[in-house]
């Protein structure tokens, strides 16, 4: 049955199907993955398993084209994995690998979930299109075209509201999700990025190109104040408890602490190798980070600051999901 899930790869070279199969099908239960990470590398078409005791890179498999991003589901049973030029979302089940179900969509680069769980949005980078789903059914409610360069998305805390960063025009995009239109398109600064709103409302960008985060007022797109942080500013992530911002730096090669609070920046890590996407460890000791120029993933001691190892993986590792 699992092979069967594999038809519409047809195109591909019998050796990669059979590898796409075998990875779902070895996959532990999610006991035995305890204290592992999943990542995802895009120039690779391939998933890597990292065992987060050793810091070895376990396995390595094909996947599907272009995988991006990743993210559990709501209810936190799945894994969906954004296969970009693949044109599908893949769910895992997280209890035994295997693969659920497999969804057609139009060049997934960036997803997520409203936070009532009504909405799935995915941005297409790629085909310049920002897509919005019923998140119970997947099925497709509004396509928008996004010049140029659709890329992160944020949700407004009262899931009404998608907000989503247009690289290629410095622009930030909100769309009504009940209805699909555009609220607003606004000025942010060069090559936008990550998006985070605050439980305030404002919303945080990272602009690569400005190497700063952008506080950005909700509604109108105006910008309240700019956060210089190191070059090539990308990406964020708010730890579990709340009170720590990370933000990668992927020119400069660090990451910056900011109090989510005062968006204070009060320190710098060295990340090298292009830091991008962030998680935490279960334990909350650690921080790890897909470098994407180094096909490796960096892990900090969040005590120290200190680099405690790099770990090699596939090319361009993007998305980054730890047990």
């Amino acid at each position: 049955m699992l092979a069967a899930s594999f038809v519409r790869f047809c195109h591909l070279d019998a050796a990669r199907i059979c590898a796409a199969v075998f990875v779902f099908a070895a996959w532990c239960p999610l006991a035995a993955l305890a204290n592992s990470a999943v990542v995802l590398n895009s120039d690779d078409d391939s998933l890597s398993v990292v065992d987060g005791s050793t810091y070895h890179e376990t396995s390595r498999t094909y996947i599907g084209r272009s995988p991006h991003h990743l993210m559990p589901t709501p209810d936190g049973k799945m894994l969906i994995l954004a296969m970009a030029e693949g044109n599908e979302l893949v769910f895992i089940d997280r209890a035994n690998g295997q693969v659920k179900q497999r969804v057609s969509a139009s060049d997934p680069y960036q997803i997520g979930f409203s936070a009532d769980a009504k909405w799935f949005v995915a941005t297409s980078l790629r085909l310049d299109r920002i897509d919005i789903y019923d998140a119970t059914t997947f099925q497709l409610k509004a396509r928008l075209a996004a010049e140029t360069m659709p890329s992160h998305i944020g949700f407004s805390p009262d899931s009404k509201t998608v907000y989503v960063s247009l690289q290629g025009t410095g622009e930030l995009t909100a769309i009504d999700l009940q209805s699909g239109k555009v609220t607003w398109t606004a000025p942010i600064g060069r090559q936008p990025a990550g998006v985070l709103v605050r439980p305030s409302g404002t919303i945080l960008v990272a602009t690569m190109g400005a190497d700063s985060v952008a506080e950005v007022d909700p509604s109108n797109g105006s910008v309240l104040r700019r956060i210089h942080t190191g070059r090539g500013a990308h990406n964020f992530l708010l730890t579990p408890d709340g009170k720590t911002l990370y933000v990668s730096n992927r020119v400069a090669g660090t990451i910056s602490i900011l109090n989510p609070e005062t968006l204070e920046v009060t320190g710098t890590w060295t990340a090298p190798g292009g830091p991008d996407d962030m998680a935490v460890s279960a334990d909350g000791k650690e921080l790890w980070a897909t470098a994407r120029w180094h096909a490796a993933i960096d892990v900090i001691d969040r005590d120290t600051g200190a680099l405690k190892t790099t770990i090699p993986v596939g090319r361009s590792p993007h998305g980054i999901f730890l047990y």
